[in-house]
């Protein structure tokens, strides 16, 4: 609005006519100018004062202050009504005045003030009975003016029509009304330079005024730390003196920044909008709100130190609410995404390869390690080093698993399914990762024998290095089965360290080493569950379990393979995929001269290998030790 800078409301020809006139007219009563000042004389002759008196269409005032001379340039009390007589002494109406401000000071800095006279003359005025700040439309703009009628400018409190004059009183008052040159009522979005006492320093702030120009803010009495408000279809926060909130920011009522889900991202200071349904890559907070938190929340209090005290940039994810995705796979645009739980870069996409707990609902109940390395992986596959926690280890619950997710954060942070070559410190790795299901099975690395061909072990193809040429591993079931499969890699020193005996001497008077088939003799039963007995009050056996199998340097079972040299120079020997036997001689046959080799039992080791004659140990379970020790070993 354009005010002007001084008003001239100039006295009309007639006027001074009328006025002179009336000297001529009533020589001794009305209008009389004496040394260039008019005065106004009653029907006995004494001057007028503290009335006004018309003359044509225009009113002037007789002021007692100049001993009855008529008033110019000047503001009027008329009982509780406020005038404004121009330089010629008319009452103005319908226009805007200025008075110089006399009052000037650091709390009320303004140069002038400005009242607005109305059609009678009187200035507009607050309400002395309820005192609470009124409105005037004027050529199209909304005023308030205090109780005196100066018209209020900067920030205006909504109860008493006074203005906000301390440092700190913007933070309770409801309006804002501009400079004082200005004084219309703002809407709308709005930056304004405010002292902030908390910070002892001047910013500039955004802030939203409703339509009516009340203050958009955070009601302390209302749930959670900030005001979200849905504006022009981005949504905003705003805290308890209607700051504009920006960047990270506690939006729940529990002020807890330790935990993720309690966190908001609004953007910057200049933009504000929160990060709603979408990507978005920033630095962790920096809870003591020196870098990129809306105010200090405490040192320790954030989800992510590390990341902010490194300023890592990381990937999140906010939902509909604005609240990040932590400790969960969720399907976003047809692909699945990893989203760290709370302790560990919480929130954060996860990328390459990951040793993860995830329940039936895709939730993510403990985060082994991410973005592994080789050196990671061998720790993995041995419950040691960090995927071990006190009685804890990762593979003990059959929920433990290996994910793997893109490892082009920028580009690619997608979880991968399917058969995925891995390369990790410039070795590949062999991956088979669940096809099926959604974020509960999806993307789990898969356990068991894959068509009877490989075995996977949390989703990594087992295969002999070149070191060992060959390795036995247990597998008791499937890739595909929906029981719960193990698969252990054993150790050869676990398998030289339990063979059965040492037998006689071979045809060359070598003594033979050896471990028995590897795996657990099936015995007939009767319908009590008791064993039937041959003739000679022996068992009788009805076949052979056997879950360990050998694999060469391609990860492919070995289907048959007679004296198959590893890198300890022992001898596997394989029937139908069963390890018959492990000796760390190649020769098994004897002179005639020779007693047979035998076990501790006195069971002969048949010498036609071909002809799958190889001893079958007599003992129940030949392999529990085994189990156990592979265990205990970490393996």
């Amino acid at each position: 609005m354009r005010k002007q800078t001084k008003v001239v409301a100039v006295a009309s020809a007639a006027a001074l006519l009328a006025i002179g006139g009336a000297m001529t007219s009533f020589a001794a009563q009305g209008w009389v100018e004496e040394d260039g000042t008019w005065y106004y004389y009653d029907k006995d002759g004494n001057k007028v004062e503290d009335e006004w008196k018309k003359s044509g269409d225009n009113w002037f005032w007789l002021d007692s202050e100049e001993g009855g001379a008529m008033a110019t340039d000047k503001l009027i009390e008329d009982d509780s009504n406020t005038y404004y007589v121009d330089g010629n002494g008319v009452m103005v109406t319908n226009t805007w005045v200025k008075v110089v401000n006399e009052d000037q000071d650091d709390d009320d800095p303004a140069e002038y003030r400005y009242y607005y006279m109305q059609s009678s003359g009187k200035a507009y005025k607050a309400s002395e009975s309820t005192g609470s700040t009124k409105f005037k439309v004027i050529d199209g703009k909304k005023y308030a003016f205090d109780e005196d009628g100066k018209m209020l400018y900067g920030w205006v409190n909504k109860d008493d029509a006074t203005l906000a004059m301390d440092d700190s009183d913007w933070e309770t008052a409801t309006y804002y009304m501009g400079s004082w040159e200005d004084g219309a009522l703002k809407t709308g979005w709005q930056k304004i330079t405010v002292y902030d006492e908390e910070k002892d320093d001047d910013y500039d702030y955004w802030f939203n005024f409703k339509s009516n120009g009340e203050k958009r803010k955070h009601n302390e009495d209302a749930e959670g730390d900030i005001l979200e408000k849905k504006i022009n279809g981005k949504y905003y926060g705003f805290d308890n003196r209607g700051v504009m909130t920006y960047e990270w920011t506690v939006a729940t009522g529990s002020g807890d920044g330790s935990t993720a889900s309690n966190w908001r991202y609004f953007n910057s200071p200049e933009d504000g909008a929160r990060s709603t349904k979408g990507w978005f890559k920033v630095v962790a907070p920096d809870a003591d709100g020196d870098d990129n938190t809306f105010k200090e929340y405490g040192k320790d209090e954030t989800f992510a130190k590390g990341d902010a005290e490194d300023e890592n940039e990381r990937w999140y994810y906010a939902d509909g609410d604005g609240e990040l995705y932590v400790g969960k796979i969720k399907k976003i645009k047809g692909k699945y995404y990893g989203f760290a739980p709370t302790g560990n870069k919480a929130g954060a996409m996860m990328t390459g390869l990951c040793a993860l707990r995830v329940d039936n609902k895709g939730n993510i109940i403990k985060m082994w390690a991410r973005d592994m390395d080789s050196d990671d992986l061998d720790d993995a596959l041995k419950h040691e080093g960090d995927f071990k926690d006190g009685d804890d280890y990762f593979g003990k619950e059959t929920t433990d698993t290996l994910y793997y997710f893109g490892n082009d954060e920028d580009s690619d942070g997608a979880m991968k399914t399917g058969n995925t070559t891995v390369s990790l410190d410039g070795d590949s790795y062999s991956f088979q990762f669940s096809k099926t299901g959604g974020a509960e099975g999806k993307g789990r690395g898969l356990n068991g024998i894959d068509d009877g061909k490989y075995i996977y072990q949390f989703g990594m193809k087992l295969k002999a290095s070149s070191d060992d040429k060959y390795i036995v591993v247990y597998a008791d079931g499937d890739t595909g089965s929906t029981a719960s499969v193990n698969v252990h890699k054993v150790s050869s020193a676990v398998l030289r360290a339990n063979y059965s005996s040492e037998s006689d001497q071979n045809k060359d008077e070598d003594t033979v080493s050896y471990v028995g088939t590897l795996g657990k003799l099936n015995y007939k039963e009767d319908t009590d569950g008791n064993r039937v007995l041959d003739k000679d009050g022996n068992p009788i056996v009805k076949g052979l379990t056997s879950n360990y199998y050998l694999l060469n340097t391609s990860g492919s079972i070995v289907k048959n393979k007679t004296a198959a040299k590893d890198g300890n120079d022992w001898y596997y020997y394989v029937d139908e995929k069963v390890i018959k036997m492990y000796t760390n001689n190649k020769t098994l046959s004897v002179d005639s001269d020779q007693s047979a080799l035998t076990d501790a039992a006195g069971n002969k080791l048949k010498e036609d290998w071909d002809n799958s004659k190889v001893f079958i140990t007599a003992e129940d379970n030949v392999n529990d030790e085994l189990t156990t020790d592979l265990v205990d070993d970490g393996i």
